[in-house]
């Protein structure tokens, strides 16, 4: 795990611990569109929402081959390959990888490993599109666009679904999560990379922030609270040790909860899918 992801497994947590509850079967945000109440119990419908909208926006012409990097529990690739393409998932965490070679039946290629890592583990210039869905917030522009370039083929593309920050983080939101907006444009500028298509879904997916929210304020730390009381009462002497740890780190979970709220997601960040295009040969 890199050590900016470090920084933002909170974020991890709380989608894994809905995604649970929920019986949900992908790890990213969800998209609620009108009619569907932003409600635990309707997160894996509007998981499916975005996932379709996702997809949606892959070109229809010249993309058959697809490197999904951050590919998460495998739920998009598994569609992905439904639909015809061949594809390779890519992720740090050999259990993700587990679970995406489970969800596709092992009909992917993986690699274990950070995308910032890759040598000559890849063909360079064999990819029709690299899709990083909630994984390009994780990578360093200044290391992740020269890899773009390599893996891709003169004309191919990226599809990016993500959040971003527009705004600098304060104490009103601590947030640091995403990469900044005018920054991502600019990199892909730079690296001569067009912008094909955009669209804001902010409005769509910050509701996904409240249900978090509410879970973890709500359900997760009343639990924690409780489960320590017991060990208080069964084994003082180990609540004694645990007890400046698990204090220290409830508090801190308490503290960044109470500020990831869908309304100061809306006014800090932007959530983006955005297909962009690399210059051709």
């Amino acid at each position: 795990m890199s050590q900016r992801h470090k920084k933002n497994y909170y974020n991890d947590i709380a989608l894994k611990l809905a995604s649970i509850v929920a019986e949900a079967k992908h790890l990213h945000y969800g998209y609620f569109e009108r009619g569907l109440k932003p409600e635990l119990k309707n997160l894996a419908a509007a998981q499916d929402n975005y996932l379709q909208k996702l997809l949606g926006f892959i070109p229809k012409t010249k993309v058959k081959r697809i490197l999904d990097v951050g590919c998460g529990t495998g739920s998009v690739a598994a569609e992905l390959v439904n639909r015809g393409y061949e594809v390779t998932c890519l992720a740090p965490d050999p259990y993700l990888i587990q679970r995406t070679r489970e969800a596709t039946n092992d009909r992917v290629a993986t690699l274990t490993m950070m995308y910032e890592n890759i040598t000559d583990e890849l063909p360079e210039q064999s990819f029709d599109l690299i899709l990083m869905s909630e994984s390009c917030q994780y990578i360093k522009p200044p290391t992740g666009w020269p890899q773009h370039i390599r893996f891709l083929r003169p004309g191919g593309y990226i599809l990016v679904a993500d959040f971003f920050r527009i705004k600098t983080a304060d104490e009103r939101n601590p947030s640091r999560s995403g990469q900044m907006w005018d920054d991502f444009l600019a990199y892909a500028k730079q690296h001569n990379f067009t912008v094909i298509k955009e669209k804001d879904i902010t409005k769509f997916t910050a509701p996904t922030m409240d249900i978090y929210q509410s879970f973890i304020n709500e359900k997760a730390i009343p639990s924690i609270d409780l489960l320590l009381e017991l060990i208080e009462r069964a084994a003082p002497w180990l609540y004694r040790i645990l007890k400046p740890f698990l204090k220290n780190r409830l508090l801190k979970l308490k503290s960044r909860y109470q500020k990831q709220g869908g309304d100061l997601f809306q006014e800090y960040k932007r959530y983006m899918t955005v297909l962009l295009q690399k210059a051709p040969a």
